[in-house]
């Protein structure tokens, strides 16, 4: 018996609400589908689905309150065979296998980009996917096993299923197009800045924080300060708004270095921004009772040989030991 393929069909029955679309999405017969069904609602005991009729015009599976339930646990069970047979082929063979790394679009380009050239050039035969997560989603992709690694800002709260890597990063810099009326005022003050909309990414409330504590009249609570940025999770919308427009943006300097050189795009120096002469807190994160594949340690190797470069030349330059 293919318990692993009966489960699948008993997850794509509940997906689609249909036998033949069931059987369609797995490659096989409504009829097998069916058989399978029947087959399960037997070992049980009880039926997992009704056939129901919705609407007089087509027929629709729904799954009782049990079936709902078993099928939970199918998910779950389909996940960690499909995780663990990953971790298997990744362990016993280098030089084959997937890494599944989720990031923080603040760090995609400047630091995780870098890292997995340098481990694509070594290993070509590895494959690779990356997802774009955002500060609401990666653990649960973790915890789904969806994704192998985390890569990102440091989470608000740090979860007990997970295990954590502290990664130093170079701090984002505030930013203006070249003919914005801001270039060339000197030292700007928050309250002028504030006059201008301010775009960024979606950043975690330490982050957040740290401006409070250095504007506290100016930002007397989170939700004040949230309401003052547009963000977004997409770094090239908030690029094309920072040169079309009069916004000010918080972005990571290696997103707009292009800008900078030909002089698209200007640093503005704020009077009293927190963030002028510290680095920020990142991570790598990976589920606590799972073993980091191979792969993934020689990522972590490289994102650190790129971090030290980074970090070391953001400190030179603010004047930092």
């Amino acid at each position: 018996m293919d318990s692993l393929g009966h489960l699948r069909q008993l997850v794509a029955l509940a997906d689609t609400g249909n036998f033949r679309k069931a059987g369609q999405k797995l490659g096989i017969s409504h009829s097998a589908v069916s058989q399978t069904i029947k087959r399960l609602e037997a070992e049980h005991g009880t039926e997992l689905f009704d056939r129901t009729r919705h609407d007089g015009s087509r027929n629709e599976t729904v799954p009782t309150a049990l079936g709902e339930r078993i099928i939970a646990a199918a998910r779950i069970a389909i996940n960690e065979m499909e995780a663990a047979a990953r971790d298997v082929q990744m362990l016993r063979d280098l030089e084959a296998g997937q890494l599944l790394i989720g990031t923080d679009p603040t760090v995609s380009e400047s630091l995780l980009a870098p890292a997995m050239a340098r481990l694509i050039t070594s290993h070509p035969d590895w494959r690779f996917k990356v997802i774009i997560c955002n500060r609401n989603e990666w653990e649960r992709y973790l915890e789904e096993r969806q994704i192998d690694i985390y890569i990102g800002l440091r989470p608000d709260r740090e979860s007990d299923a997970l295990r954590y890597r502290a990664l130093e990063l170079v701090p984002p810099v505030v930013l203006c197009s070249a003919d914005h009326p801001l270039v060339g005022q000197g030292p700007i003050g928050i309250e002028t800045l504030t006059t201008y909309s301010v775009i960024g990414g979606d950043v975690p409330d330490w982050f957040l924080w740290g401006i409070m504590e250095a504007y506290p009249e100016t930002f007397p609570d989170i939700s004040t300060l949230r309401d003052t940025f547009l963000t977004s999770q997409g770094l090239g919308l908030l690029r094309q708004l920072l040169l079309l427009t009069n916004a000010v943006a918080t972005l990571p300097e290696f997103i707009v270095r292009k800008e900078i050189d030909t002089g698209q795009v200007c640093k503005l120096d704020i009077i009293d921004w927190p963030y002028n002469r510290r680095t920020i807190p990142g991570v790598a994160a990976w589920l606590n009772q799972r073993p980091l594949p191979p792969a993934a340690h020689q990522l972590l190797s490289h994102i650190q040989t790129v971090l030290r470069y980074g970090v070391n030349e953001f400190r030179a330059g603010a004047g930092l030991p």
